[in-house]
């Protein structure tokens, strides 16, 4: 008996290898493949935990058998001690007779992609922009405040997690999922599973006190979650937890917010990291979406775009007009090359940096068709930290078919062309560590909203470029911050727009100004 299990166990061991071989490389690896391997407990590496697994671990723990221990490390040692002894043996004789479901092991390794590396990731966000990421979402009742929608947890899990649904009046708020397939050309794969939780106390218990609210809920779903799944890049901290709480709940107390969770409870070895929370109903699926959809654009750790001080009625978006639509300024519409150039979604030759001289440039379709789009940096890129400008060409269909308000559907904008937008993602040490220098909180940013700001629009509330525009720095917006923060040094530089047809494709010329 024991000889075959050993000969199993060798199975195993080939695919604990490839375990720790990833595990191992994720010093020096910024995005990774999560794959399941294999289960805790499961020695023999046949797929199940059973007797034969009990045998081979007992066997082991008296010495009568020889088994390379740090590659089985993660299948012998049920509570996660870091050694295992006579507690991971009766552990896995209790997992045997309740026939409880085994933990899940996983396996880590890169991603064979030529991207550019994400240059957000200098800020240290919790969630992985680039591969495979799975993320946990309670929908949190309360004894005196539900959510009133009577959803199962599959609907609520399609609704957001879901595939594409083109044909579907939510699109393109049809998933989460979805959008963000769509966004990064398939180079974030975003899954989710769904559970539902009802708290202990009435939701005001819970009131600036949400750490209590996340420590009770992972504690009560602790026995039927392996919480290792929600960590992508094996570094111990879950990506994100999303906690959506009813539409009912005050939304002074429940706005939904994204940000560092403060807990250091750890559960199944990894302690939350991204917290998502607050209120919005399921009741409006598209606003829920693209809510949520915004939050996670923070937890990859990208900053707001629109204003939070000094501004009118009318000014409070950082981007305005048609060419402004974007997700992380109005929670609708497409991502900007801006956004998916920080979140690591280009490929280095999709990136075209003009380096001087007369120079032509081909955009080949609109990013929402296809991944590219043209960079004039100001001086050293400094891996993309630093101020330039960025031409994209944009059509108003895939995730800026439509935005919505409840149920009513209108098109964002009606024409489509070339958006150029100032961007500065320069780096600082700010109290909460490396921040972007000029983001909406930082220390360093003038709140009236008039100097130094991550990201600009050019021609601003004027809508889009279109064939024969010509941009220089008598157009507004297209210059370099000056010392005190103004936008007055001239680029040096004209930018010429031709050949733009309906798919985006479209002809740059950029030329030293004579």
């Amino acid at each position: 008996m024991l000889q075959a299990i050993k000969v199993a166990g060798s199975v195993l061991t080939a695919l604990a290898s490839a375990a720790a071989a990833g595990t191992n490389a994720l010093a020096s690896v910024e995005y990774v493949h999560q794959q399941l391997v294999g289960y805790r407990g499961d020695l023999t590496g046949d797929g199940s935990v059973d007797e034969d697994d009990v045998t081979l671990l007992a066997a082991f723990l008296e010495g009568s058998v020889e088994l390379p221990y740090e590659e089985l490390q993660p299948y012998a040692d049920l509570d996660h001690s870091g050694t295992s002894d006579a507690r991971d043996l009766t552990l896995l004789k209790r997992l045997i007779l309740t026939g409880a479901e085994p933990e899940e092991v996983y396996s880590f390794s890169p991603i064979s992609q030529d991207l550019i590396p994400a240059p957000i990731s200098a800020v240290h966000p919790h969630m992985p922009s680039i591969g495979d990421v799975c993320i946990l979402m309670v929908a949190v009742d309360f004894p005196d405040c539900v959510h009133t929608e009577n959803l199962s947890v599959e609907e609520i899990h399609s609704l957001t997690f879901g595939e594409e649904r083109i044909d579907d009046h939510a699109y393109p708020m049809d998933s989460i999922t979805a959008y963000y397939e769509r966004a990064s050309y398939g180079r974030l794969h975003l899954a989710g599973d769904v559970y539902r939780y009802t708290a202990q106390h009435p939701i005001g218990y819970y009131v600036n006190n949400t750490d209590v609210l996340v420590s009770e809920t992972l504690s009560a779903l602790d026995s039927q979650i392996n919480y290792l799944k929600y960590d992508a890049n094996g570094d111990s901290v879950m990506d994100t937890l999303l906690m959506a709480l009813p539409g009912s709940a005050s939304d002074d107390d429940w706005w939904p917010c994204s940000g560092d969770c403060t807990l250091r409870q750890s559960f199944d070895g990894v302690r939350p990291g991204n917290l998502c929370i607050g209120s919005w109903a399921l009741g409006d699926p598209t606003g829920f979406n693209s809510t949520w959809i915004h939050e996670l654009g923070h937890a990859m750790g990208l900053p707001d775009y629109y204003k939070y001080e000094n501004y009118s009625d009318y000014d409070y978006y950082g981007l305005n007009g048609d060419a402004g639509t974007e997700m992380m300024d109005d929670a609708f519409g497409d991502m900007c090359a801006f956004s998916k150039l920080m979140l690591g979604w280009y490929a280095k030759d999709e990136v075209q940096i003009y380096t001087g001289g007369t120079k032509q440039y081909t955009l080949e379709a609109s990013s929402q068709h296809m991944p590219g789009c043209i960079l004039i940096p100001k001086d050293d890129l400094n891996d993309f930290h630093s101020e330039y400008i960025i031409i994209e060409s944009v059509t108003n269909d895939g995730n800026n078919t439509a935005g919505f308000y409840e149920n009513y559907k209108y098109p964002l904008f009606e024409t489509s062309g070339i958006r150029v937008m100032h961007c500065t993602a320069e780096l600082w040490e700010g109290y909460w560590g490396t921040e972007l220098k000029w983001n909406n909180y930082g220390q360093k940013y003038d709140n009236s909203n008039q100097k130094q700001r991550v990201l600009r629009l050019v021609n601003e509330g004027n809508g889009f470029f279109g064939n024969g525009a010509v941009i220089d720095n008598q157009t507004s917006g297209f210059g370099w911050y000056d010392s005190s923060g103004f936008e007055t040094v001239d680029p040096g530089v004209v930018i010429t727009i031709s050949d733009l047809d309906s798919s985006g494709k479209c002809t740059v010329t950029v030329s030293p100004k004579s």
